[in-house]
């Protein structure tokens, strides 16, 4: 009989092992109790071990570091700026208000010590807007986790051990030196840090996180949550939790049917892990909970490399950078720009559900993004780099109409497009979409060049490149509606005792919007870790 056969009962039972559950984890067994982790996959870290673990934590005490500065008034101002009715304003307060004390208690607990990043706001030009509220981990010793190390989840966008450091320090993460130096040491870095090092902490603080383990059920016991049903490489398990459980499981972007009945707009891969099927939001519902944000995601425009897997599924990759050098434009079908290539990815996705009523479509579903040679030899595109031969899934023409008769585009409308974008974007302008006027906008464009011209540049270098951008997801952000102490919401307006929620399991605090780099691993590491400290000092009421 293996450990986690063993355990029965505990005090407090956290679901899922990304920011949002270890964070619980960490605040849990702080309070004195003892813990357990049911991560339903072979793997450690969820969807944060796939992203670049930075926290968005507004008034944290690192800013200074990079010459900026916050203030509880700023930061409420902006974030209620995007609210659009959509955001509580008790939940903002308090993750404003507790954001900074969560980020000195886990550098406190853990060997994680947290850097500012001159990163931008997502909107830095709105009232409150500014920068250095995003964090990085940095990178951190993989040998820590122990025998958690090979648990530890890969990462298809950072494969290797980079840190979002590296381009504010100017470091060549292209280096095979600098990479191989780092391989050697044993080095995590992204999302994958983040993770090592809040589960380094908790094994040395005696908390099981157990693999394979899928929560599936609530056990109740006069109206609170007592434990947890489920299956283990499919055979029935129940553990009962003295205190409380807290659902931390991520979202349910991989569940067809509840992205059909809750999620709005098109969506066509998600960059998480495919456990993520809202095991936790089925449970809560079964329980009585109220849900909300369920037609909210954290949207992303996705590309794809065909016949690339990931874990037995097709592989979903960032369209980021390669929208955002300069020589490069997306375009939909009838060969029109449709948005600021360079904006913020979770609201450029949103481009993508523009609906068309009179041919009841959505006419940008269909996308593509489009780059001259001098792009090609300068920057990379997904998994090619500078000097490597034209891979097959990249269409390749002489022309832009020949490109256009490739890919299913209207030939005119690509030529008149490219046209009057050269017209402007030669003097670094995009009167249409104003690319690159938004300091946000240059921040992942090529730093060697100055202003606007970091992002806009002419397409008139041929021959011409396409791949096909989709519209995608990080993961959704619906869930249980919580409290200001991360409580689960019944309908009735009160909360069930016992259940607790965090990250993407539980309804997104910021509504529609998407602040900052880390806006959903902030939240996720500050409620988590409310819903530990709540749940650790409940009172056993059975």
């Amino acid at each position: 009989m293996s450990a986690q056969d063993r355990i029965e009962e505990t005090d407090v039972i956290v679901i899922g092992s990304g920011a949002a559950g270890l964070a619980a984890a960490l605040s849990a067994r702080h309070a004195g109790a003892d813990v357990v982790i049911l991560e339903r996959s072979e793997k450690l870290g969820g969807t944060t071990a796939m992203s670049g673990g930075v926290p968005w934590i507004p008034c944290n005490h690192h800013m200074h570091e990079v010459g900026s500065s916050d203030s509880r008034e700023a930061a409420l101002t902006y974030l209620r700026r995007q609210s659009l009715g959509r955001m509580d304003d008790d939940m903002i307060e308090t993750y404003v208000d507790q954001g900074s004390d969560v980020i000195k208690f886990i550098e406190a607990q853990t060997d994680i010590r947290f850097r500012a990043l001159k990163w931008p706001d997502y909107h830095p030009e709105l009232p409150g807007g500014t920068y250095g509220r995003s964090l990085s981990a940095g990178l951190f010793p993989g040998e820590k986790l122990g025998a958690l190390r090979p648990r530890l989840r890969g990462s298809l966008t950072f494969p290797i051990p980079v840190s979002s450091n590296d381009l504010e320090d100017g470091v060549d993460i292209f280096d095979p030196a600098i990479i191989g130096e780092r391989l050697e040491k044993g080095l995590v870095g992204v999302g994958n840090a983040l993770v090592a090092g809040l589960a380094a902490s908790l094994v040395e603080k005696g908390v099981h996180v157990l693999f394979g383990m899928r929560a599936q059920g609530l056990i109740m016991q006069d109206g609170a949550a007592a434990g947890v049903t489920g299956s283990q490489n499919g055979e029935p398990f129940q553990m009962r939790a003295r205190r409380g459980v807290i659902i931390a499981s991520g979202g349910f972007e991989w569940n067809a049917g509840l992205v059909k009945d809750l999620l709005r707009g098109p969506h066509e891969g998600a960059a998480s892990p495919s456990d993520n099927e809202g095991d936790g939001l089925l449970m809560a519902a079964e329980a009585g909970a109220a849900l909300a944000n369920t037609d909210e995601a954290w949207w992303m425009p996705i590309m794809k490399i065909p016949g690339e897997e990931y874990e037995g599924n097709p592989a979903i990759r960032f369209a980021v950078t390669e929208l955002t050098k300069p020589g490069s434009i997306m375009v939909n079908r009838m060969g029109q720009r449709f948005v600021n290539e360079a904006c913020n990815y979770n609201d450029l996705g949103r481009s993508f559900f523009q609906f068309d009523p009179q041919t009841f479509e959505y006419p940008n579903r269909e996308a593509w993004i489009i780059f001259h040679h001098a792009y090609l030899d300068k920057y990379p595109v997904l998994t090619r780099y500078p000097g490597d031969p034209v891979p097959s899934w990249m269409v390749q023409a002489a022309t832009l109409r020949e490109l256009a008769d490739q890919i299913g585009v209207d030939a005119d409308g690509l030529e008149r497009t490219v046209q009057q974008f050269n017209e402007t974007a030669r003097e670094g302008a995009d009167p249409q979409f104003h690319r690159g006027e938004s300091q946000y906008d240059r921040y992942h464009g090529d730093w060697a060049l100055k202003g606007p011209f970091q992002t806009v540049g002419p397409l008139d270098q041929p021959p011409f490149y396409a791949c096909r951008v989709y519209p995608g997801v990080l993961g959704t952000k619906g869930g249980p509606k919580i409290s200001v102490r991360a409580e689960v919401q019944n309908l009735r307006g009160g909360h069930i005792p016992g259940l607790y929620a965090a990250g993407n399991a539980a309804a997104g605090i910021t509504g529609m919007a998407y602040p900052g780099a880390g806006g959903t691993i902030g939240p996720a590491l500050v409620f988590g870790h409310i819903a530990g400290r709540e749940a650790a000092v409940r009172t056993n009421r059975r």
